[in-house]
C-alpha cells in the first residue's frame, strides 16, 4: 500500500513538474543587478519573449508603460490586444520597490476587490529585474513557492518590439548565467501590432 502511494506521489509530482513547476524546492535567490536606476527604467517597454503563462494565451501586442510616482513607486499600465475579441485591454496598477533589493518590486493591480483577493489577481506579485541596459532590453523574473515545488516565469522586454540578434544572444547568455533556460521562452503572437498599443 505504501509503495503504491509513493508511486502515485511520484507520478503526480512529475506531472506537476511538466505542467506547472519549474523545479522542486523553494524559489532560488537570484543575485540582484548592481546600480539599478529606476528612473532610467521607466517609460515604454514591449514584451519580446516570455515563458508560458496561461493568462497571456489570449493576449498579444503587450506594451507596458511605467511612470515614476515617488522614489520607490511606479504607476504601471499594461496594454494588450485580445486575440479572441479583437479589442484592446488595459490593466493598471502600481509597483513598490523593495528596500532590501532595489530590483525587486511588488506589483499590485488597481481593483475594488478586497486586499486579500487582489493579491491573487493575474499579474499581481513579486518581480525581479535581473538585468537591463535601459535602452534596448530588460529581463524580468518572477517565482512563486508551492508546497514542494516552485514555478517561475521570465519576460524579455524591449524598447522596440523585436531585439536584434546581438542583443538577443546577450540576453540568452545572461539567462544562462542565472541557470535559467532560454529554451523555455516563446515568442508572443504580435502580428499587426500598432504603435499606439
Amino acid at each position: 500500500m505504501v509503495r503504491h502511494f509513493l508511486l502515485f506521489l511520484a507520478v503526480v509530482f512529475c506531472s506537476v513538474k511538466l505542467v506547472l513547476c519549474s523545479g522542486f524546492g523553494r524559489c532560488p535567490k537570484l543575485e540582484y543587478m548592481k546600480n539599478f536606476n529606476m528612473t532610467k527604467f521607466t517609460g515604454r517597454w514591449y514584451e519580446v519573449e516570455r515563458t508560458f503563462y496561461l493568462i497571456e494565451i489570449i493576449y498579444s501586442c503587450v506594451t507596458v508603460e511605467m511612470e515614476m510616482v515617488s522614489n520607490m513607486k511606479m504607476n504601471i499600465s499594461v496594454i494588450s490586444r485580445s486575440r479572441w475579441f479583437d479589442g484592446v485591454t488595459m490593466s493598471e496598477g502600481f509597483a513598490l520597490q523593495s528596500k532590501k533589493d532595489p530590483t525587486i518590486f511588488v506589483y499590485k493591480v488597481n481593483t475594488k476587490f478586497p486586499r486579500l483577493l487582489s493579491k491573487y489577481l493575474p499579474g499581481a506579485g513579486f518581480y525581479q529585474i535581473l538585468d537591463t541596459d535601459y535602452d534596448s532590453y530588460a529581463i524580468l523574473w518572477s517565482c512563486t513557492d508551492y508546497f514542494l515545488a516552485h514555478t517561475d516565469m521570465i519576460w524579455i522586454w524591449g524598447r522596440q518590439r523585436q531585439l536584434n540578434v546581438t542583443t538577443r544572444s546577450n540576453v540568452y547568455n545572461i539567462l544562462n548565467q542565472y541557470d535559467l533556460d532560454p529554451e523555455r521562452l516563446t515568442l508572443p503572437t504580435d502580428a499587426n501590432c500598432m504603435d499606439e498599443i
